[in-house]
């Protein structure tokens, strides 16, 4: 695809040091992400316009977990962001993990308990893939679909940064951004379509803002709203259309496991996984990783739907089997990416 020159980006303040800096530097910031309500008090003083966000941190996972449930571990978070939540506060910006299903599930805590705004950091290495071998392009569809309308990348070194970027550049449709070295601008770092810059750790925005004055290396590439629908598992990206094959009804019983693996070598080009109890979330959850095509999620009741949504890695796709009512259907599709074919 063509690129164009972007020589225009936003730079968000991290600490009260930036605020001051760039009052008495001059330098425009978008926003501001604080870690306490205190350090909030103290911008809103000296920005009365100031708009303020809140670092979040992703909860461990705690070592009483037989394997990871998603819905404690959502509860975990819950509990940790609630004391965070505050009026004065218009946006969240949720780090802390590089592994994408905590990621997720942090954002679905946040979503739960607030309506605000979240940016969520995905920190890549090498292959434009985090280090549970998350495809970015997996990874962006998902949260873009479920609330995010900010994703902020972090990696080890340029080149990593620069083939994430130019991965996921045609398939994003909300904002990117980056938090990188002020050294890597000053030595050309290509950056495709990032419109947000953050200070690196230990670096002020002084830093950055010289480097950036001087920066020329951006670009935009078109995103393509071609006629796929873009399903990821969980882990990797998968193009689909509306009349994508769809297999035969996969039990989610405790013969899940030998299911899947008897279907592997059917052409379907998604998977019909069925749930009729609360004992088959177990087993969705136990098999996740064995599902590497996209999944469509059935289920007999809304309720059991939505808890099944929730472990879902992924965007699960809705075909019509056992009807729901549309407010419902819009509902799991803001909430959850749903698809509906």
């Amino acid at each position: 695809m063509e690129s164009s020159h972007l020589n225009t980006h936003q730079i968000i303040a991290v600490s009260e040091r930036d605020i001051l800096l760039s009052k008495n530097k001059n330098i425009n910031t978008t926003a501001f992400i604080l870690s306490s309500e205190k350090e909030i008090e103290n911008v809103k003083k000296i920005c009365d316009n100031a708009v303020c966000g809140m670092f979040l941190d992703c909860s461990s996972i705690k070592s009483s977990y037989d394997y990871f449930e998603t819905e404690k571990y959502i509860f975990e978070c819950k509990k940790n962001f609630k004391n965070k939540i505050s009026d004065k506060l218009e946006f969240f910006y949720i780090k802390g993990t590089q592994i994408f299903k905590l990621l997720r599930a942090a954002v679905l805590a946040a979503t739960d308990i607030s309506g605000k705004t979240i940016l969520a950091q995905i920190h890549v290495v090498d292959d434009g893939k985090m280090i549970d071998n998350t495809d970015i392009i997996a990874a962006v569809a998902v949260l873009q679909k479920i609330g995010v309308s900010t994703v902020i990348i972090t990696s080890d070194t340029p080149e990593q940064l620069e083939e994430a970027l130019e991965k996921i550049a045609p398939y994003t449709r909300i904002s990117i951004g980056v938090c990188i070295p002020a050294k890597w601008l000053d030595r050309g770092i290509k950056l495709t379509n990032v419109e947000i810059l953050l200070p690196f750790y230990g670096e002020d925005i002084n830093m950055l803002y010289n480097s950036l004055e001087k920066y020329k290396s951006g670009s935009v590439v078109l995103r393509d709203y071609g006629d796929y629908i873009l399903a990821p598992d969980g882990r990797n990206a998968h193009f689909i259309d509306a009349v994508t094959s769809i297999s035969d009804e996969i039990e989610c019983d405790h013969k899940l496991e030998e299911r899947l693996l008897d279907i592997e070598d059917e052409q379907a080009g998604a998977l019909k996984i069925v749930l009729h109890e609360e004992d088959d979330l177990y087993n969705l959850e136990a098999y996740l990783y064995m599902l590497t095509r996209p999944v469509c999620l059935c289920a007999q009741t809304p309720e059991l739907l939505e808890k099944a949504l929730r472990i879902y890695n992924g965007l699960a796709i809705y075909d019509g089997t056992w009807e729901l009512e549309t407010d419902i259907i819009k509902y799991f599709s803001k909430k959850y990416g749903m698809i509906w074919l």
